[in-house]
C-alpha cells in the first residue's frame, strides 16, 4: 500500500504550476534529459535509409486538399512484417509496441521527420518509411525549452530539437472502433512535452476502452517565429505557426493510422489544456484541420488569437532583433544556424506565468493557417463545426499569484490596468475576499484569463454551428493536502482525474494515494470525456450534462457530487466583455 501523502504546492510543479508568480505555468521537467544536438534524440534503432512517403502539400500549398496517404506497410516499409498484438503497420513503417497490464504502450513514434538544418522554421514534413519493424517503447524527448527557478533565472535547458514524436495507448491492436482521445499539452507554448507523467494514457485508455494519444510539437520561436525572410519562403507568403502545423499533421497520421491500433479515425476528439487548449481553438477555426477531429475541448485556454502585428510588437520582432539575424545578408539562413541554446535565452523568451495577463509565444492571424480569430470564426459559422466543450477550473491562477497585501493589491491593479484601475477595484473589492489581496488577485485573473474566456467561447460556438455546445466550471478541491495548504481547484487540476495520474502528483519516492472522493471523480470525469469522444454527449447516467443555451449560460458543475449551473462569475464576466473584449 502506498504511503498517503498530503497534497500540497508539491503538486504545482506537475501541473504546470509554480508557487511564484514570476514563473508558474511550466510543466513538470524531472523526466527529461538535459538536451542533446544529436541528430536522433528518439534513438530511432533502423540504420536502412528511409524511403519517401507522405505528401507535405496539404500544409503548405492553399490549393491542396491536403489529403494524404491513407494505405499503410507500402512495399518494402514494413509489409513484411506481420501484424501482432504488440505490432502495428503504419505510414511510416512497422511498430513494436509493450504490452503493459491493461494496455499496449506505443511510444516515441515519429510522425514527422526531424525539424533540423533545412527543416528548421518550416511546416512540418511527413515521416518517410523506414523498412522493418521499429521499437516504440521509449518515450520521445520534449521539445527544446528552458526550466527557470522561481526567480525567472534559467536552471536548465532541456530535450531535443529532433521531438516530433507521438504516444499511443490502446486496449488492444487490429480492427477496431474504439473512440480516439488526442491531447495537447500546455506549458504556454514554450515549456511541457508529451514525456510528461501527468499525461500517461494508459490508466484512461483502460477504464473506458479507448484509444488515448499525446504529442510533442515545437514550442517557442522554433515553433511559432515569424519574420518576413521566412514568409517569402512560403507559396502563402506566411511564417510561424510551426507548432499548430504539428498537430495537424499528426491529426493527419491519427487519421490515416489509429484503425490499426483499434481506433476509429471517425470518432476523434481533440482536447488540450492551458496552450494545449489555445492550440485546440485555433484548430477548431483552421481550415487546415478540417476533418481530422468530429469533437473538442477547449479546457482553461482563451480563444484568442492576435493579429500579425500585435504578435510581432509583442513578441517576434523583438525576439528577431536580439537574435541578431534580422540584419544578416540572409535572415533566414542565419535563424536555422543558430545554436539551440541561444534560440533559447534570447529574450523575450515567452517563459509561461499562468497569472500574468500578457501573451508570449503562440498561434496567430497569418491569413492561411488562421484565416480569422477561431471566435470570428465560430461566430460566422466558418469553423470545423462539431460537438464541442467549453471550461475553466474555479481558481485558476491559485498557484501563480504570491501573497499580497490590500496594499500590495490595489498597487498591482493600478499599475496594470491604469485608468482603469478604478473599476477594476469596485468589480474586485479586497473585502470581498476577506481583505486578502491574493485571493482578490487569483479571483480577478481567473475570471479574465479563464472562466470568462470560456463562456465568450461557448457563446460564439452556439451562435454558429447547429450541433450541440456543453460548458463546464470545475471546482473540485477534495483532495488531501499537505498540513497548512490552501486547497483550491487550481489551473491543470482537471488532468489528474482525466488522466488519474496518481504517480505524477508527487515527487519520487512520495507517492498519493487518491481518497474515495479523488477516485470518484476521475471515473465520472474519465466517463464522460470518454462519452464524449463516442458520442459528442459528455452525459451519462452519473451525470446531467444539458447541451448549452447561451441565454441561460447553463453548464455542468463539476464537483462531487455534481452539480448544474446558470451562470458562472456572470456580473463580473459581464463587466470584462464590456471593457477587455476577447
Amino acid at each position: 500500500m502506498a504511503k498517503r501523502v498530503g497534497w500540497g504546492w508539491t503538486t504545482a510543479a506537475m501541473l504546470g504550476c509554480s508557487t511564484a508568480a514570476s514563473s508558474s505555468g511550466t510543466e513538470d521537467s524531472s523526466a527529461v534529459e538535459p538536451m542533446t544536438t544529436a541528430a536522433s534524440g528518439t534513438g530511432d534503432p533502423s540504420a536502412a535509409e528511409p524511403t519517401t512517403y507522405g505528401s507535405t502539400t496539404g500544409l503548405t500549398d492553399p490549393d491542396s486538399t491536403g489529403d494524404a496517404p491513407t494505405s499503410v506497410g507500402p512495399s518494402g516499409c514494413g509489409a513484411d512484417v506481420a501484424p501482432g498484438p504488440t505490432i502495428v503497420q503504419t505510414t511510416g513503417g512497422a511498430l513494436e509496441g509493450q504490452p503493459l497490464a491493461d494496455v499496449v504502450a506505443f511510444r516515441g513514434i515519429r510522425y514527422a521527420e526531424p525539424p533540423l538544418g533545412d527543416l528548421r522554421l518550416r511546416p512540418p514534413e511527413p515521416r518517410m518509411c523506414v523498412p522493418g519493424l521499429t521499437p516504440a517503447t521509449e518515450l520521445g524527448p520534449r521539445c527544446p525549452q528552458v526550466e527557470k527557478d522561481a526567480q525567472g533565472q534559467v536552471v536548465a535547458m532541456l530535450g531535443d530539437e529532433d521531438c516530433l514524436t507521438l504516444n499511443v495507448w490502446t486496449p488492444a491492436t487490429g480492427d477496431g472502433a474504439r473512440p480516439v482521445l488526442v491531447f495537447i499539452h500546455g506549458g504556454g507554448n514554450a515549456t511541457g512535452g508529451s514525456d510528461d507523467p501527468l499525461y500517461d494514457g494508459a490508466a484512461l485508455a483502460a477504464a473506458q476502452d479507448v484509444v488515448v494519444v499525446t504529442l510533442n510539437y515545437r514550442l517557442g520561436a522554433l515553433g511559432f517565429l515569424t519574420a518576413d525572410a521566412l514568409a517569402a519562403e512560403s507559396p502563402e507568403q506566411v511564417s510561424g505557426n510551426y507548432g499548430l502545423l504539428d498537430q495537424v499533421l499528426a491529426l493527419r497520421w491519427v487519421q490515416d493510422n489509429i484503425a490499426n491500433f483499434g481506433g476509429d479515425p471517425q470518432r476523434v476528439l481533440l482536447f488540450g489544456e492551458s496552450a494545449g487548449a489555445v492550440n485546440t481553438c485555433s484548430l477548431i477555426g483552421s481550415p487546415r484541420a478540417a476533418g481530422l477531429f468530429q469533437r473538442a475541448i477547449v479546457q482553461s485556454g482563451s480563444c484568442n488569437e492576435r493579429t500579425l502585428a500585435k504578435y510581432e510588437a509583442d513578441i517576434a520582432a523583438p525576439w528577431l532583433q536580439a537574435s541578431g539575424c534580422g540584419e544578416a545578408p540572409d535572415p533566414a539562413a542565419c535563424l536555422r544556424g543558430m545554436a539551440i541554446a541561444d534560440i533559447l535565452t534570447l529574450q523575450p523568451d515567452g517563459y509561461p506565468d499562468v497569472a500574468a495577463l500578457g501573451q508570449g509565444w503562440g498561434p496567430h492571424v497569418d491569413g492561411a493557417v488562421i484565416p480569422k480569430p477561431a471566435l470570428e470564426a465560430m461566430s460566422e459559422g466558418t469553423h470545423n463545426a462539431a460537438p464541442l466543450m467549453f471550461g475553466a477550473n474555479a481558481d485558476e491562477t491559485a498557484k501563480g499569484v504570491p501573497p499580497l497585501t490590500v496594499a500590495q493589491y490595489e498597487g498591482l491593479v493600478q499599475a496594470t490596468f491604469g485608468p482603469l484601475a478604478a473599476m477594476v477595484l469596485a468589480q474586485y473589492p479586497a473585502a470581498e475576499y476577506g481583505d486578502d489581496g491574493q485571493a482578490a488577485y487569483v479571483a480577478l485573473t481567473s475570471d479574465l484569463k479563464f472562466i470568462c474566456g470560456a463562456r465568450r467561447a461557448a457563446r460564439a460556438a452556439d451562435a454558429g454551428q447547429d450541433a450541440p455546445v456543453y460548458r463546464y466550471h470545475f471546482a473540485y478541491d477534495g483532495y488531501d493536502a499537505q498540513p497548512n495548504a490552501t486547497k483550491a481547484a487550481f489551473h491543470g487540476l482537471e488532468l489528474v482525474y482525466i488522466f488519474a495520474a496518481w504517480d505524477a502528483v508527487l515527487p519520487e519516492p512520495l507517492q498519493y494515494e487518491p481518497n474515495a472522493a479523488d477516485l470518484a471523480i476521475s471515473q465520472r470525469l474519465q466517463g464522460a470525456w470518454a462519452r464524449f469522444a463516442a458520442t459528442g454527449d459528455p452525459a451519462g447516467a452519473d451525470l446531467t450534462w444539458p447541451a448549452y443555451v447561451a441565454a441561460e449560460d447553463n453548464g455542468a458543475l463539476l464537483d462531487e457530487p455534481p452539480d448544474l449551473f446558470n451562470g458562472v462569475r456572470t456580473e463580473q464576466c459581464d463587466f470584462w466583455d464590456m471593457y477587455a473584449p476577447g
